[in-house]
């Protein structure tokens, strides 16, 4: 049985002698706390020098680099060259390699956990592999530093600060002894109180390591977030008592091993190497992936409080998505043959609770808010081809239903929205409001066309002014007329397209009552004027049907599609990659949303009109907020604000398979560049 001798440089009082068990094996541990005692701790390490197989401290100073350069503590030095036989680890490559990836890791899967928060370290240096991600995450930060290290009542807020003070203090930081009297208190009784202590205790995430938190008075942290290296038994319990609200915890897997810690951790990987063989990288990336290690949030503490409810209706996306059922899921992929009778089927099933999404937390207010998911079982095909009042119907039964579980208000999905009256008739005969949704599918729809068009950059923008033309097919349907009368403020030409003429005269009067400088044309053939516009929004209810010709659409023109299914089929797509084809914007929640069905959406990402649903849950507001055809302009302004101030962001431009990347609309400006640049001839003959 190999043995580990661990000294726990930054703890009292716990000691211990234990056989532990890890991924198969059994090692014995003589763990020791120094309480920042050097000569101690270099007594056990030389006393055990060769009578043990690793020696593994933790809470020492560790290595801070510089881009030219490091500084490493006189005292860290000493003890980490003390033994002659026994090789000593104190866990710093795996926290080199695992905590950027456990940030990035987490952050991938719940950026609202970090969306528009205040960070703050209570001493960076000491946690240089915390900097480098959350720096990329967040450009708010506050690293207390000199306010931990030398009681200096003044903070730093960026990492190239922080390196320029440790060059200029290190003379005087070599000099120092680590011992725990040097710390100040960091709770709002503190003798040390400053405007450095005030700005610090005024971050909605701190973050720190074990080691040098655990000594600390963690008053402070009553009902706040924590973002740590590891959880020991001992901080388990102070952090508990703390009344801290949730810790992001990086490595929460050695919880089943209470006494492990990064230190030991590597210990174990240094005796599987060998004496004589250095633990690298390579070896810690191996580690983590045999044996999965990822972050995960800890709740200690949570006020017990009403969680507001909303509702809201979907339906399947398509004959082959009815298979999607748990129930159905072993049958899928025999499915093909099954699909249209299934289809037919379905239809004389009621509709049923589905599921829910809960974690959602307002940004503005903190308001906890919680979705319950019904569906009725019709696809698109057949909801179009249903009577209206057999689906108003099953809409008001689940109403009912919703109204019996304590939901505050109704949202329709897609299709469900779109039958009959658009929600009016559903509106009067609901127990509860109902919303469309239609409101903020136009908002995020808008989003994600500016974000586009601003990536490829091809038209220049003067304050908040497009100096292009947009274009806008299906202008007459409700999110096409809203989106238009917006647009006609942002971009020096707008085109409205639509098969009904005296419609589209109806919505430039409109437009041109609203903003009388507008400059609108108007034709019933997009192909018309595809050649010209910068940005393209379509909006019909086409039904697949083609709607646009993109072989004549203008190289670098961003097609928005907010159609389902989509105007611009992906073959299509595909023949112009001159052109950016991309889906409405689908946006996120703030919180740390748990999504335990499938939507037809990846990860925590959901539907605009399901998220206008949860932001009037969020703010209060229990009115039919968007309903029929007609969208009122303001109303999506007023949503725009209320997703601004609670939370709910675009997640990610999307398209036809899935998230666009930078990469590929890198690649679709090149595209556009060179054709562009073609003779007009060239252009006339290819096309």
């Amino acid at each position: 049985m190999k043995t580990i001798l661990s000294l726990a440089f930054a703890q009292d009082q716990y000691n211990f002698d234990e056989e532990i068990e890890f991924f198969g094996e059994v090692y014995r541990v003589i763990q020791y706390s120094t309480n920042f005692d050097v000569e101690l701790t270099e007594n056990l390490i030389k006393k055990y020098d060769g009578h043990c197989d690793v020696i593994c401290i933790t809470g020492i100073p560790q290595k801070i680099k510089f881009k030219k350069g490091f500084f490493l503590h006189p005292d860290t030095y000493r003890l980490k060259t003390a033994a002659k036989y026994t090789p000593i680890v104190d866990g710093q490559i795996i926290k080199d390699v695992y905590i950027p990836y456990a940030l990035r890791l987490y952050y991938l899967k719940n950026p609202q956990f970090f969306s528009k928060k205040k960070i703050g370290f209570y001493a960076a240096s000491l946690n240089i592999g915390f900097v480098e991600p959350i720096s990329e995450i967040c450009s708010d930060l506050v690293m207390a530093d000199p306010f931990f290290i030398m009681k200096l009542p003044f903070n730093l807020h960026s990492a190239k600060s922080l390196e320029k003070f440790l060059k200029v203090l290190s003379p005087v930081l070599k000099a120092m002894k680590v011992q725990k009297k040097y710390v100040p208190d960091f709770d709002n009784d503190s003798k040390f109180k400053s405007r450095a202590l005030d700005e610090f205790l005024s971050c909605d995430i701190l973050i720190g390591n074990e080691a040098n938190i655990n000594f600390l008075n963690l008053s402070h942290l009553k009902g706040r977030t924590l973002i740590i290296d590891i959880v020991s038994p001992q901080l388990e319990k102070k952090l508990t008592e703390s009344g801290l609200k949730e810790a992001l915890v990086c490595l929460p897997q050695l919880s089943i091993y209470p006494k492990m810690n990064y230190s030991i951790l590597e210990g174990i990987v240094q005796i599987k190497k060998g004496v004589g063989n250095v633990v690298t990288q390579d070896d810690v990336i191996k580690l983590v992936e045999e044996v999965k290690f990822s972050p995960a949030i800890k709740t200690y503490y949570e006020d017990v409080e009403e969680v507001t409810k909303f509702s809201f209706v979907i339906h399947p996306l398509s004959s082959s998505y009815l298979f999607t059922h748990p129930y159905a899921k072993y049958i899928k992929k025999y499915s093909k043959p099954l699909e249209k009778l299934t289809e037919e089927l379905v239809t004389y099933s009621p509709g049923f609770y589905y599921g829910k999404i809960d974690g959602i937390v307002s940004e503005k207010n903190g308001k906890k808010v919680e979705g319950l998911i019904y569906t009725v079982t019709e696809t698109p095909k057949k909801l179009m081809e249903s009577k209206p009042e057999v689906i108003y119907k099953k809409i008001l039964k689940l109403c009912e239903k919703a109204d019996d579980a304590g939901s505050k208000i109704m949202g329709l999905g897609a299709y469900t929205k779109i039958v009959g009256d658009a929600g009016v008739t559903i509106e009067r005969l609901s127990p509860i409001p109902v919303t469309t949704g239609n409101s903020l599918s136009a908002a995020s729809t808008l989003w994600a066309a500016k974000l586009a068009v601003e990536k490829l950059g091809f038209v220049k923008k003067v304050d908040t002014q497009f100096k292009g033309t947009v274009m806008v097919v299906g202008a007459t349907g409700s999110i096409g007329a809203v989106s238009a009368k917006i647009l006609a403020f942002s971009w020096d030409k707008i085109i409205i397209a639509a098969p009904r003429a005296y419609k589209l005269m109806e919505l430039k009067e409109e437009i041109l009552k609203i903003n009388p400088k507008a400059k609108v044309e108007i034709s019933t053939d997009a192909d018309n004027f595809s050649d010209v516009c910068d940005l393209i929004i379509t909006t019909t209810s086409g039904q697949g049907k083609t709607i646009l010709d993109i072989m004549k659409v203008k190289p670098g023109c961003v097609i928005c599609d907010v159609s389902r299914p989509f105007d611009i089929k992906e073959e299509e797509a595909i023949k112009r990659p001159d052109v950016m084809v991309i889906a409405s914007g689908e946006v996120t929640l703030p919180g740390n949303v748990d999504i335990n069905i499938d939507i037809g959406l990846e990860g925590n990402i959901v539907y605009a009109c399901l998220a206008e649903t949860a932001l009037l849950a969020m703010d209060g507001k229990f009115e039919s907020f968007t309903l029929s055809r007609n969208i009122n302009y303001e109303k999506v302004i007023e949503i725009d604000r209320m997703a601004r101030e609670h939370g709910v962001r675009l997640s990610q431009i999307m398209g036809h398979s899935g998230f666009i990347t930078d990469a590929e609309f890198d690649l679709c400006k090149e595209h556009a560049l060179v054709k562009l640049a073609r003779p007009k001839k060239e252009k006339k003959h290819e096309s």
